[in-house]
């Protein structure tokens, strides 16, 4: 039980020769990932899948910037 901590996570990096910074997040949930169920009825051909990026068109999501009035 030495040196447990619930809810904190921390994550370490390098900044360059034996130096090592950590950072803690106490607590908070850095991401969650959300995939919203697909029916997969039709499949792009495999060029148009490498233009768009998949070769479901049921997935196809282009990006949109949000604009600020």
């Amino acid at each position: 039980m030495a040196n447990e901590q619930k809810g904190k996570s921390e994550v370490t990096r390098s900044l360059g020769e034996n130096k090592v910074e950590k950072q803690s997040f106490g607590g908070y949930e850095l991401a969650r990932a959300y995939v919203p169920w697909q029916r997969y009825t039709n499949r792009w051909d495999p060029m148009e899948g490498l233009v768009q990026g998949t070769i479901f068109p049921e997935l196809y999501r282009p990006y949109q910037p949000r604009r600020n009035p």
